[in-house]
């Protein structure tokens, strides 16, 4: 029912693909996330003037 795996000790050229893909996929979407924190925090930001002494 099921064929012997037979592994060779290397990924195939489509399971680097998926890799890759899924790699950008994340650090894309963690850049994209972190960019719209930045801007959501200095959407609103009034000049931050230092404490009088």
């Amino acid at each position: 029912m099921l064929a012997e795996i037979e592994y060779d000790g290397q990924l195939s050229a489509g399971a680097y693909i998926i890799l890759t893909t899924m790699f950008l996929l994340i650090v894309g979407g963690l850049s994209w996330c972190f960019y719209r924190a930045i801007t959501a925090a200095n959407r609103d930001a009034a000049e931050q003037l230092p404490d009088e002494e």
